[in-house]
């Protein structure tokens, strides 16, 4: 839902207490859609997710202002000229009209201005600021976890197309365009971000995504019996992100590396979404699943080792090369222009941890391990050299081309069990 005036207010009396300013005037920025070189067109416009989460608003142009000595909040939003109004619908109109910002500013002359949101990086007094409203987004309001529900809601229709039609023969495009017209038919203005639909050896891309090959003239292979299909898409509303992965067999029963792989995943997903309570340590959550999976690729007889030496020494990540998850909310990785955890350094685990925290009853986090089979990886001399002892590798070679396999979703933590947003979407291990 929409934040109300009163929620609105306390989302900016939360972040103006972090700020602890004396007389500053703090001005933070929508945004503006950006051009595309070389034409007379724009990207499609992403407003700041600092301005969101203040304002409510997503409009290009929209400003928040905040003078510190007075503890005094306006809002600026445009109005168009009638000669704009003949190509453009208006946006609807908030707060004071935008050209009286600059008349606000000069009643503020000689105090120092700070600018937030879509002003580039940020750096010194403005970062400092912007980490403060980190702090405030990182757990979620009434509004915010409502949003969130409706997004993973409108991610339901999506996969539930997928499982009803996709079928040996369709093509990846094929399979992404019927389930992200659901996503929109279901009340999503938006997809959250690129949706992956990988085929067979495709899913060994983490981020494999249509046009990715070339943009002009892209590919999109379709789906032979027996291929893995990783889908990893989600729906927006109201700015919020829904982010889920589901990987099945199409067409044919999985064989076994198939059906012992996913088994795997989905097992450890469930450890994983388990211990996401208050007070746990993402790292911690993060060591307990990559040293599950690696216990499962020595039972499978890929490793050989004990499982939380092959964590700590690297091998495990040949197979789990990213953080568990991340969190969630108005940006899918979300939070992550802001450091707010330890440095990774050189730890195995640690640098593919992702911004490292402690869960809060609020928080939203995605868990999302994964199996991976990765010629980049995989076929690294180097690395073929550096873990010949724990590796074993005429067993790995077998599987190149398998492509990948990832389960996710979005949990809300709580005071009590772990809330799944996306616990509706199916978990099949076969469709087709």
């Amino acid at each position: 839902m929409k934040p109300d005036d009163e929620v609105l207010a306390l989302r900016r009396a939360r972040v103006a207490r972090r700020w602890e300013l004396d007389d500053e005037v703090v001005i933070v920025r929508a945004g503006e859609p950006a051009p595309w070189p070389g034409t007379d067109q724009h990207f499609g416009f992403m407003p700041h997710p600092d301005a969101v989460y203040l304002t409510g608003v997503g409009s290009p142009g929209t400003t928040l202002a905040y003078d510190a000595g007075a503890a005094q909040w306006e809002f600026f939003g445009p109005r168009f000229s009638p000669e704009r109004l003949v190509w453009e619908q208006p946006p609807t109109p908030v707060g004071r009209p935008l050209e009286e910002l600059e008349d606000w500013l000069s009643e503020r002359d000689g105090r120092a201005v700070i600018e937030l949101g879509a002003c580039g990086q940020p750096e010194g007094a403005a970062l400092a600021l912007s980490a403060a409203i980190a702090l405030e987004r990182m757990t979620k309001d009434r509004a915010e976890i409502d949003d969130l529900r409706r997004a993973a809601a409108a991610s339901a229709a999506g996969f539930e197309w997928v499982y009803a039609h996709a079928a040996v023969g369709m093509s990846e495009r094929q399979i992404q365009i019927g389930m992200e017209a659901e996503f929109f038919a279901a009340g999503a203005p938006r997809v959250a971000y690129d949706s992956i639909v990988a085929s067979g050896p495709h899913g060994a891309y983490l981020h494999y995504v249509y046009a990715g090959d070339d943009p002009l003239r892209p590919a999109s292979r379709a789906i032979t019996a027996g291929d893995l299909l990783l889908i990893d898409a989600g729906a927006q509303f109201g700015g919020y992100a829904s982010d889920v992965t589901r990987t099945m067999v199409v067409g044919a029963e999985p064989d076994d590396h198939q059906e012992f792989l996913w088994r795997l995943v989905l097992s450890v997903q469930q450890r994983a979404i388990d211990m996401c309570r208050p007070g746990a340590v993402w790292r911690e959550v993060h060591a307990a699943a990559a040293t599950a999976l690696g216990a499962g690729l020595v039972e499978l007889g890929l490793l050989r080792g004990t499982p939380a030496e092959l964590v700590s020494e690297g091998a495990v990540a040949l197979f789990f090369p990213h953080g568990l998850g991340h969190l969630l909310g108005l940006s899918v990785h979300d939070l992550t222009s802001v450091p707010y955890g330890p440095a990774a350094g050189d730890d195995p685990v640690l640098s593919r941890l992702g911004p490292d925290r402690v869960l809060q009853d609020g928080m939203v986090t995605t868990v999302e391990p994964g199996i991976y089979f990765i010629d980049a990886l995989l076929g690294d001399p180097a690395k073929r050299e550096q873990f010949a002892d724990c590796v074993v590798w005429e067993r790995v070679d077998e599987l190149r081309g398998l492509g990948g396999i990832r389960i996710e979703d979005d949990i809300l933590v709580t005071d009590g069990e772990p809330d799944v947003l996306t616990a509706a979407i199916a978990k099949p291990i076969r469709i087709g």
